[in-house]
């Protein structure tokens, strides 16, 4: 295992009063400018900030599959590289195809009910990406929800200021009949109490209150170090992670029905149940 200084610091003077462990693949890096950390981001959406002095570049490559041990503000004491898992096939299944179009809700208390029967039975420590696909997919099974999905993420600009441990977040959302309009309400059951407006769900993790502009994919990675502190990326339901956006946005095809293959990684991820 590579030790860097702080790791052995830690050694001769006491166990770190907190350590977490991520085992966890790299998505891509924000190289720091003048003396800045860098910052690797994990498919799982979290950040690891690391010294300029213990940075290799060949030691983190996107696609490298590592252990990192961080501190309490997410910082790097020791990374191991461990072996690559298996690709995921796609393992599409006609039992599980729906429609693209999504549901529009009469009313808000109709998305209320849904909300109160999500599933709760996840582990403190799942991510979010599991998360959005169980309870997407459960919807759907149960009355035939055909929800989206909103990508939160957050820029370098963000993530530098407030030293936040994360770059992105996801979440369901619904479409509410409102008059002759229509209103979203994310549904994101872990971290509020009620559907919430895409405003009022931000607003939980942007300290700032800043407003995260509704944009491509392409277009945050280009604006990651802008003025900006996130931006929100819509989805169809069936993509589960931040690749899968972009490789839609990329030219492929995009996804209309669930992968029962990464439906059964979410659930398991879930709560160790698979389909």
């Amino acid at each position: 295992m590579r030790n860097f200084s702080a790791a052995l610091i830690l050694t001769l003077f006491g166990s770190s009063v907190f350590a977490e462990t991520i085992v966890d693949n790299i998505h891509s890096i924000g190289p720091g400018e003048n003396g800045e950390e860098h910052l690797v981001y994990l498919e799982n959406g979290r950040v690891v900030f690391i010294d300029p002095d213990q940075f290799h570049e060949d030691e983190f490559q996107p696609g490298m599959r590592a252990e990192f041990s961080i501190d309490e503000k997410s910082r790097l004491e020791e990374m191991d590289p461990v072996e690559e898992l298996a690709p995921k096939t796609q393992n599409y299944s006609s039992e599980i195809t729906a429609e693209e179009e999504p549901t529009i809700l009469g009313s808000y208390s109709e998305a209320q009910a849904i909300f109160r029967l999500m599933n709760r039975n996840y582990y403190n420590k799942s991510e979010c990406t599991d998360r959005a696909h169980v309870w997407s997919y459960e919807e759907w099974k149960r009355q035939g929800l055909i929800s989206r999905k909103v990508f939160m993420f957050f820029t370098n600009t963000y993530i530098r200021r407030y030293n936040y441990g994360w770059w992105f977040h996801v979440s369901p959302y619904t479409l509410v009949k409102n008059g002759d309009k229509t209103t979203e309400y994310v549904m994101d059951r872990r971290f509020n109490s009620s559907p919430r407006t895409m405003k009022s769900w931000s607003d939980g993790f942007i300290y700032s209150r800043k407003e995260c502009p509704v944009t491509t994919y392409h277009n945050y990675r280009a604006n990651n170090n802008g003025p900006e502190h996130c931006y929100h990326v819509k989805s169809h339901m069936y993509n589960r992670l931040p690749l899968h956006v972009e490789g839609e946005e990329r030219g492929r095809s995009p996804k209309t029905q669930f992968s029962s293959s990464e439906v059964n990684y979410s659930y398991r991820a879930f709560s160790q149940r698979g389909l």
